[in-house]
């Protein structure tokens, strides 16, 4: 089955969301997988690729209000270099009214469009308060981005209590670049399963933001791991197929500051 809907997220900082996104929709297994630019900060591809951001995700918001869309979502599609499907966003603000129409509105055209190819939905760092926040709601997978450090995974940790309950499919984590943090590790003191990690690659990550033309890049150690993120999502299909393992708390160590004692000091005797 390849109908299946995928968020890409982060928490905090910029662990390569978009470049991670564009990967998945340029690898998967199968043809027909579409990226939607879904992050109100703004859409980036569109200057990354030489493209116009229309047609794209403006037209696609006002699709949604009008009667008659099934075919809105093929209508504001563009196919970059690397051979992904996207529907662009503009820059800066003016995403966010986009992005908050479809989550009001546009959820069921993204679901049905689900069914026939897999849609991945670039929803930039997930916030209570952003309206993307609804669109990796209603997401069989959420893909949450971070670095394998325990400042990152800290920030991880410390959104679960709201982030876990409010989600319909399965989270998943995906460590990008080098840490101080084994994998098991990760897994094991947030309770998250790591789907993948994806390695820091200067070569690979300019092809996946169209500053540089690698025809091989695929064989490339973030083309492969992006991969076999992709077999692992392609398998699962769009039913959550893992349970979330008991959550442990993280334990964070706490440095306490001296204690100042107001009292003077006493001369020796």
């Amino acid at each position: 089955m390849n109908g299946v809907l995928i968020a890409v997220a982060s928490i905090k900082g910029a662990p390569g969301v978009t470049t991670m996104a564009v990967g998945l929709a340029a690898v998967w297994p199968r043809p027909g997988a579409v990226l939607v630019e879904c992050d109100p900060a703004g859409g980036d591809l569109w200057a990354r690729f030489g493209h116009h951001p229309n047609p794209g995700l403006s037209g696609l918001a006002a699709a949604t209000l009008q009667r008659g869309n099934g075919q809105a979502f093929l209508a504001h599609q563009q196919r970059l270099a690397v051979g992904a499907n996207v529907v662009l966003a503009v820059p800066g603000d003016g995403a966010a009214a986009s992005v908050h129409t479809l989550a009001q509105r546009g959820i069921g055209l993204l679901r049905q469009a689900a069914t026939a190819a897999p849609v991945l939905l670039d929803v930039g760092r997930l916030d209570p308060h952003s309206p993307s926040f609804a669109l990796a709601s209603a997401a069989d997978h959420v893909l949450l981005m971070a670095r394998p450090d325990l400042a990152e995974q800290t920030q991880v940790g410390a959104r679960l209590p709201w982030l876990v309950p409010n989600l319909s499919g399965q989270l998943w984590l995906v460590p990008a670049g080098a840490g101080r943090l084994a994998t098991g590790e990760i897994a094991r003191d947030l309770g998250i399963p790591v789907i993948g990690n994806v390695p820091r690659s200067r070569w690979g990550a300019g092809v996946l933001c169209g500053q540089l033309h690698v025809p091989n890049w695929r064989r490339l150690g973030l083309g492969r791991a992006i991969a076999a993120i992709a077999a692992v999502l392609a398998a699962a299909g769009p039913a959550p197929m893992l349970a979330l393992p008991p959550r442990r708390p993280m334990v964070v160590p706490v440095v306490r500051a001296p204690q100042h004692d107001p009292r003077p000091a006493q001369a020796p005797r």
